[in-house]
């Protein structure tokens, strides 16, 4: 997949999960995300795809896959409980998990191809 597309379907997830968010946020006077376990996503995210396997699967990958579906896991069941604290709807609960979910995916692309872009055009420059 070509990095434009990886960038638009990134900033589509970002714009998506945001909205999502916001939506929760407006409803129930408080953000769906579960913020610091979304650090931790991005950070899995970020990690897995930067240890990509070529011919053999490597442990480091491993880890940031372990590290990933672990934080996916607690920031899902936290951001579940959140709303049931709110007492939101299904249907609400159902949208504060989906921008649990799909937030971090876009925001750790759009982050790495960002730092690359400034690295290597800073490089290319000098």
């Amino acid at each position: 997949m070509g990095s434009g597309v990886m960038m638009i379907l990134s900033v589509i997830c970002c714009v998506v999960g945001f909205f999502l968010n916001r939506t929760y946020a407006k409803k129930y006077g408080e953000a769906a995300v579960q913020w610091k376990l979304f650090v931790l996503q991005v950070i899995g995210i970020g990690g897995a795809l930067t240890q990509l396997p070529g011919n053999e699967i490597s442990f480091r990958f491993l880890f940031w896959i372990m590290v990933t579906l672990l934080s996916y896991g607690a920031g899902l069941w936290l951001c579940r409980q959140h709303a049931k604290r709110q007492q939101a709807g299904p249907d609400d609960t159902v949208v504060a998990m989906a921008a649990q979910a799909i937030l971090p995916v876009g925001a750790a692309v759009v982050i790495l191809l960002a730092a690359g872009m400034i690295a290597f055009g800073f490089l290319w420059d000098h």
